[in-house]
């Protein structure tokens, strides 16, 4: 029998051990956002939303501490995300063989919806669903933790469950976490008032009230963060290209999360229940 008691972070991370390769590269369709400029066909046969550290760093967004992060940041938060539960797009390393360029990739969701919907959408379909609304208090307390100030309601894929509800999975961790200072920077800091993130929660906080069972959901996340030990991230962080991230930003990460990552847990458990 399973040992129920073993923690998540113990287990072996089912990861790739090679990058995907880049088939062809192309502009994105409409209008290209602040890191996001091409998607990749990739040889697994499906596309992805691409970033490099070169659209980090070509990026004028001024909130940016260390804009050339950008995949790393993205590539730690989703594998942080998906093991603490909360749903996000399949994401890979994809590599260009012409230039041995590499990028974060981001798997396109065919089953899902093709646009964002409106706040005042959103708003109706949280007020309509139950596990919606749990689904957005799990990922706000991991984007507190992991200081994601640009969560609104274009940086949800939405999709339509068996019930005919709405569903959601959690993208676009371009403006968080070790592009922006964390966790060293930002210490137990909360979220800034005025950000997408906070200025989203509010509308669905209005909705939701303090509903017990999105409050269940949001500590979820945050007990699952707390049993993940340094070594299942420091496996996240081997997985990645060692370029994404500098030799001693990685040793402070870690660091932080073997040391400190307890006391941003509890400031944001305390934001939670406030």
């Amino acid at each position: 029998m399973a040992d129920e008691n073993k923690d998540a972070s113990q287990e072996p991370l089912q990861e790739n051990l090679f990058s995907l390769e880049v088939i062809s590269l192309k502009p994105i369709m409409g209008s290209k956002t602040a890191q996001l400029t091409h998607t990749a066909l990739a040889s697994d046969g499906w596309e992805y939303a691409v970033k490099s550290c070169d659209d980090g760093r070509s990026s004028l967004i001024k909130a940016a501490k260390n804009p050339s992060l950008v995949p790393a940041s993205e590539w730690i938060c989703n594998k942080l995300a998906d093991t603490c539960g909360i749903a996000t797009p399949p994401c890979q390393v994809i590599t260009d063989t012409n230039n041995n360029q590499t990028f974060f990739g981001s798997r396109y969701d065919l089953s899902a919806l093709a646009t964002p919907v409106s706040i005042l959408d959103f708003i109706d379909h949280l007020a309509d669903s139950d596990l919606l609304q749990r689904q957005v208090w799990a990922i706000y307390a991991f984007d507190q933790f992991v200081f994601n100030i640009d969560r609104n309601t274009n940086n949800y894929l939405y999709s339509i469950g068996r019930d005919e509800k709405t569903i959601v999975q959690a993208f676009d961790f371009g403006l968080s976490s070790l592009v922006l200072g964390w966790p060293n920077q930002t210490g137990t800091n909360l979220l800034p008032y005025g950000c997408p993130t906070t200025d989203t929660w509010r509308s669905i906080k209005k909705i939701t009230g303090t509903n017990q069972s999105c409050i269940d959901a949001a500590l979820s996340v945050l007990g699952n963060l707390s049993r993940i030990n340094v070594d299942f991230l420091e496996m996240i962080c081997d997985r990645m290209p060692p370029s994404w991230l500098p030799p001693l930003q990685r040793t402070a990460l870690l660091s932080w999360w073997d040391s400190q990552r307890h006391n941003r847990i509890e400031s944001v458990r305390k934001e939670v229940l406030r």
